[in-house]
């Protein structure tokens, strides 16, 4: 294994000795980490089993337990598992688990989670009242089961092991040929050896893994080198009653050591470079975010990756030589797009909410092309594709819009934005939501209509006009020139039906019937080729 894994969690016990516990046996044999774990026996009923420690801080923290019933758990609101905490006057056992929620599952063991900042409205009272527990100077912590068989004999049925507070795991090292990958974190944690069985991330299937706790890339308070890289992995954040800032996937480095971090392959190269075997990083319920603008990062390319329901957001980098290629971001936050190279990716049905949301946040150093911005729209909230909190003009370079409640959020506090499109970009619509005065798009496509006899000859100087189907607005009046074309410039704002007239019939030449029909200017504007039949009853 390639990977060094640094804890972001504190021990509070190992669950190696009874020394200081209430009531509890040592085990060893299938024990979850290091030697021994501690056991006791409840029969058809409750009971608590907890240590004295040294007076400490648990607010705003999650707490991490390893648990095991050998029998039928009550359910969770029941308080099959419980986390115990006291403060010497006050002690409380908090529900985190039961026979509908086994948690964090490894093996028959089980990693119980407890968010002290908003702790389960579940609980039993041991002593004192859960009100008046103070967080701030916690002396027990330990265990409670609440099995609804009877205990065989004296056996015991109930067991525990480690228990830490924190945040996650900080993984380092791998070489540039033997770089680190999730199936590595995942068998680190999985281990039994002392120091080991984090409880942070376990593997469900072959490729995906299961997280309940922040994962941090790199070395940033230290000197050593990270090298990450792994593809088709899926990632999912379980759904735990953490706290909303607790589920992060963050990037980071050092000024030091070398520091790369890869998801998925790339294909090609230039603007029309894609995606391939990329990774999906997913929430299956809290909120999660996702930063890759760590400070002092050599390398951080993200190839071919979906990000499905990120409700944190995503913030992509600032160095310019970082890449975000071939990437789907659906149902999550804003992405903060910084000036990370952002090639061939679809942003679709965010769930931002600030003024009603947009997908992607503009930048004037921004880099991106050949994006495509679709499905941002919701029946409550009017979401947009992209925000620009800065006045200004800029340009789009094969952006496509569709399905958008809004294309454009201007929502700086002054100003004027102009939108220059090239390359087929179609932004249609916009939304002021600051104390912007204006926003113009400048979409510049072309009306052109060819006109022919029935033998393919071009018609010179034939008179062609285009209206709007809604009120008549005319957008051509023209002649066709030598090559039988008459042409004319529109602003695209999207789509637009249309009528048109085509007819050739002064005197002193030949004259031919008049033709009327129907379309549509769509992003790539308005062509066809008209046949007109000479009229042999006009004199």
């Amino acid at each position: 294994m390639t990977v060094s894994i640094t804890l972001d969690l504190t021990e509070l016990y190992d669950a190696e000795s009874t020394s200081n516990w209430n009531d509890a046996s040592t085990y060893s044999g299938f024990q979850r980490e290091g030697n021994y774990c501690l056991g006791n026996q409840v029969s058809q009923g409750s009971g608590h089993f907890y240590k004295s420690i040294t007076s400490t801080n648990l607010s705003n923290t999650h707490i991490y337990s390893w648990m095991m019933l050998w029998g039928n758990p009550e359910t969770e609101a029941n308080g099959g598992f419980r986390i115990v905490v006291g403060d010497g006057t006050n002690r409380i056992a908090y529900h985190v688990g039961g026979s509908d929620n086994y948690g964090f599952q490894v093996g028959a063991w089980s990693c119980f989670v407890l968010n002290t900042a908003s702790p389960p409205s579940n609980y039993t009272t041991l002593a004192g009242s859960e009100s008046s527990l103070s967080w701030s100077a916690i002396t027990e912590v330990g265990v409670g089961f609440n099995a609804t068989n009877k205990a065989i004999g004296n056996v015991d049925n109930c067991f525990w092991d480690i228990c830490r507070y924190g945040n996650g795991l900080i993984i380092k090292g791998g070489t540039s040929g033997d770089p680190g990958t999730f199936a590595e974190i995942a068998t680190d944690d999985a281990s039994t050896a002392s120091g080991k069985a984090y409880g942070i991330v376990r593997e469900l299937q072959s490729g995906v893994y299961g997280v309940q706790g922040r994962l941090t890339f790199g070395d940033s308070s230290g000197t050593s080198s990270t090298y990450f890289k792994d593809t088709d992995a899926v990632i999912i954040f379980e759904d735990r009653a953490v706290s909303s800032s607790l589920y992060q996937f963050n990037v980071v480095g050092n000024s030091t050591g070398t520091n790369s971090f890869v998801l998925g392959n790339k294909l090609g190269s230039g603007d029309d470079a894609l995606g391939s075997n990329g990774c999906t990083i997913q929430s299956a319920g809290p909120n999660v975010s996702v930063n890759f603008n760590g400070s002092n990062v050599d390398t951080c390319n993200i190839y071919g990756c979906k990000f499905l329901n990120i409700a944190g957001g995503i913030t992509l980098s600032t160095d310019t030589s970082h890449e975000f290629i071939g990437n789907t971001v659906d149902q999550s936050g804003q992405v903060v797009a910084n000036q990370m190279i952002i090639r061939n990716c679809t942003f679709s049905a965010t769930t931002d909410s600030n003024n009603d949301g947009s997908a992607l946040l503009w930048n004037g150093s921004i880099n991106i092309k050949n994006c495509i911005f679709n499905a941002n729209t919701d029946a409550t909230n009017d979401p947009h594709a992209i925000e620009h909190p800065d006045s200004g003009t800029f340009t789009y370079d094969n952006l496509t819009f569709s399905g958008n409640d809004y294309d454009i959020e201007f929502s700086a506090s002054s100003g004027t934005l102009t939108i220059n499109t090239t390359n087929g970009s179609n932004p249609g619509t916009y939304e002021i939501t600051g104390g912007g005065s204006s926003v113009t798009i400048v979409n510049t496509v072309y009306l052109t209509v060819y006109v022919k006899d029935e033998n393919l000859n071009n018609i010179e100087n034939a008179q062609v006009a285009i209206y709007k189907s809604s009120d008549d607005t005319q957008l051509m009046n023209e002649q066709t020139d030598e090559n039988g074309m008459a042409q004319e410039t529109y602003n695209y704002v999207g789509d637009t039906s249309i009528y048109y007239r085509v007819r050739k019939s002064s005197s002193g030449g030949t004259r031919y019937v008049p033709f009327s029909s129907y379309g549509t200017i769509t992003s790539d504007g308005f062509t066809v080729t008209v046949i007109l039949y000479e009229d042999n009853v006009a004199v």
